[in-house]
């Protein structure tokens, strides 16, 4: 028995009747779970992938380019693990071979600690656009020490088998208060400044939690279930990916050109706008 495998689903779901909550195929000798929506989460990986790679390769030193870059990889990274367990592959790791599923993977673990590293990059890139290089390095020490302590808390909650601790909810708490304090500073910073770069920035916080708002909104209603009953799949994390996909499109489209180092100090020329 694994270290996770103590953990089941409560109430309890019988490997037998894992198919009976979503649709599912067989592939030769493998299960795949939530076909349509495993091809949604792969997508949006690739999207993060390369909205990524495009900023991180075109950094030229620019260590607001670079930190955000390597955010968007780890949140691609992110993604394709979050799909291959709560998506594609979710019967054969937490299933197959068990009489009851167990609740959580090392995939999931994986995903949930990438998330959280994300986040904490993603503050350094922000710091390096927006603020001195005090608030750099106070950004990237923060970031360290976040990460550090949700680690701790992921092999606590592994020791003890506290679910609480692994999971989704609290990776939530962990990440969104970075994505919170980005957004109020860079509105703050818009309003005194009216940087239309720094609007655009502003632009993306809110956009990103929208995609939030729609997720709890679709999960609270119980759209997911409602559908299903009718034959139709299209889940809350499908809300949530499909989101995901249009917010890092938008990066790529809108925002690129304006993720430079001192933004405020050094405002870039109006062909950038």
């Amino acid at each position: 028995m694994g270290l996770l495998d103590g953990i089941p689903y409560a109430p309890v779901v019988p490997s037998a009747e894992w198919c009976d909550k979503q649709p599912c195929i067989e592939i030769g000798d493998v299960l795949i779970s939530q076909p349509s929506s495993s091809v949604i989460v792969y997508l949006a990986a690739l999207v993060g992938l390369w909205v990524g790679r495009n900023l991180y390769i075109t950094a030229d030193g620019q260590q607001s380019k670079k930190w955000t870059g390597i955010s968007l990889i780890l949140g691609g990274i992110g993604a394709f693990l979050a799909g291959t367990s709560y998506q594609a592959f979710g019967y054969e790791i937490k299933c197959a071979g068990r009489e009851v599923c167990t609740w959580t993977s090392w995939w999931e673990l994986g995903y949930e600690l990438v998330t959280v590293i994300a986040a904490a990059y993603l503050l350094v890139g922000v710091a390096a656009m927006c603020f001195s290089s005090a608030w750099i390095r106070i950004a990237k020490v923060f970031g360290v020490v976040l990460s550090v302590a949700y680690l701790l808390v992921l092999i606590l909650g592994i020791a003890t088998e506290n679910q609480f601790f692994l999971s989704f909810e609290l990776m939530l708490l962990f990440s969104t208060p970075l994505y919170v304090l980005i957004l109020i500073a860079n509105g703050i910073q818009y309003a005194q400044t009216k940087n239309k770069h720094i609007a655009k920035l502003t632009i993306t916080w809110l956009l990103l939690f929208s995609v939030l708002i729609a997720y709890y909104s679709y999960l609270l209603l119980g759209l997911t279930d409602t559908l299903w009953l009718q034959g139709i799949w299209f889940s809350e994390n499908d809300v949530l990916h499909v989101g995901m996909i249009l917010w890092l499109l938008y990066i790529q489209t809108f925002l690129k050109t304006s993720i430079q180092d001192n933004l405020l100090l050094n405002p870039l020329p109006s062909n950038h706008d």
